[in-house]
């Protein structure tokens, strides 16, 4: 007797082996007094009142189902037709947009235009200072990276 209560596994399996067989025995006791009452058939002339009031209620479920498709497609049709005129009201100011931008950017071509065929004709560059300077700015900001191309100042040996 020393040995099964100073060794905790089989302490353990007895105490889960008594713990489970008085749960065993409460559930047996709960489930037989709270067995639900048999239900009596309903008479024959119940019947067809319950399903006359199943088929009324049937009637207006899908009633009110109707109701409430019309209901959704006329909110539809309404939000389709405001979508549909805000659109026209977008492609209108759009297209007056457009036309603004043409009218105010005639004047402004005319002025750009200048004949640049002595440019061109003349075969010489003309190099201009800050334009060679930006030039070699970004050909070291585009140019590949200092680490691909070290330049050591001090020779190592």
């Amino acid at each position: 007797m020393e040995i099964l209560l100073e060794n905790p596994f089989i302490l353990i399996a007895l105490l889960a082996f008594i713990s489970s067989f008085f749960k065993k025995k409460k559930r047996e006791q709960s489930e037989n007094p709270n067995k639900p009452p048999q239900q009596r058939p309903q008479p024959q002339a119940e019947r067809p009142a319950v399903e006359a009031s199943m088929e009324e209620a049937l009637k207006e479920e899908k009633r009110q189902q109707a109701e409430r498709a019309s209901r959704i497609e006329e909110e539809y049709r309404r939000r389709k037709q405001q979508a549909e005129e805000s659109m026209r009201a977008l492609q209108n100011q759009k297209r007056a947009a457009e036309r603004k931008a043409n009218s105010l950017m005639e004047p402004a071509a005319k002025l750009v235009e200048r004949p640049q065929t002595q440019k061109q004709t003349s075969g010489q560059f003309t190099p201009q200072k800050q334009a060679l300077v930006d030039g070699v700015i970004w050909s070291e900001i585009l140019g590949p990276p200092r680490a691909k191309n070290p330049h050591r100042s001090i020779q190592r040996k």
